[in-house]
């Protein structure tokens, strides 16, 4: 039973020998990775008002939260304070 043992043992080898070895994905370290091109845009500060009889008009709603100095986001369906995180849901 030894002997037949060993015979297994040898085709197992013999086979796992004949079998090409997989290649590892080697992982890139982080100099390596492409940096992002994007840099941050400055806020546009006159898209945010209109000038009507000479006075600036707000375009946008304040947070009722943070006061007059921080505007809302407006998307379809809800506004939201990117500085609080406050968000208004409109339904429909």
């Amino acid at each position: 039973m030894a002997k037949e043992a060993k015979k297994e043992a040898e085709k197992i080898d013999a086979a796992a020998a004949a079998k090409p070895k997989e290649a590892k994905k080697e992982k890139k370290s982080q100099k390596e990775k492409p940096k992002s091109k994007k840099k941050h845009a400055k806020v546009q500060v006159w898209k945010l008002y209109d000038v009507k009889d000479g006075k600036a008009v707000r375009k946008r709603e304040k947070c009722p939260r943070c006061g007059p100095g921080v505007f809302l986001a407006a998307f379809k369906k809800r506004k939201y304070c990117g500085k609080c995180g406050w968000a208004l849901w409109q339904h429909g």
